[in-house]
């Protein structure tokens, strides 16, 4: 592995151990069941490139390393798309799960509903 590459993967987990999961906005996912949080994130090292890319797992109220489980070099959907089929599977074992785009987009169409809405009297 070229030091490139080990970097990359070190500032990978760096920002899903810090809970800075969003570096990738849509690339990553937060999900939750009970007091457990999960994180998916596909992290482009060479953004905005898609590729090289990996996709990341990790549970950090459990003090377990985050793990790559794919990488590509090809294939410029391969990570967002392995990422979104993960969260997909871990929804489907009950837990809930939300991109960070979603969340985004929530907090825009609160803010802008509460531009709207008329101030109380």
């Amino acid at each position: 592995m070229d030091l490139k590459r080990v970097t990359a993967t070190a500032w990978a987990c760096l920002l899903l151990l810090a809970g800075m999961v969003a570096c990738a906005s849509a690339d990553s996912w937060t999900c939750h069941q009970g007091d457990l949080t999960r994180h998916v994130l596909a992290f482009y090292p060479e953004a905005p490139a898609r590729l090289p890319c990996q996709v990341f797992y990790s549970k950090p109220k459990e003090n377990v390393m985050p793990r790559a489980l794919w990488k590509a070099t090809y294939d410029e959907s391969f990570c967002e798309r392995r990422a979104a089929e993960f969260a997909a599977q871990l929804q489907a074992w009950g837990w809930r799960c939300n991109s960070e785009r979603a969340e985004q987009g929530r907090i825009e169409e609160r803010n802008t509903k509460d531009t709207l809405l008329p101030k109380p009297e």
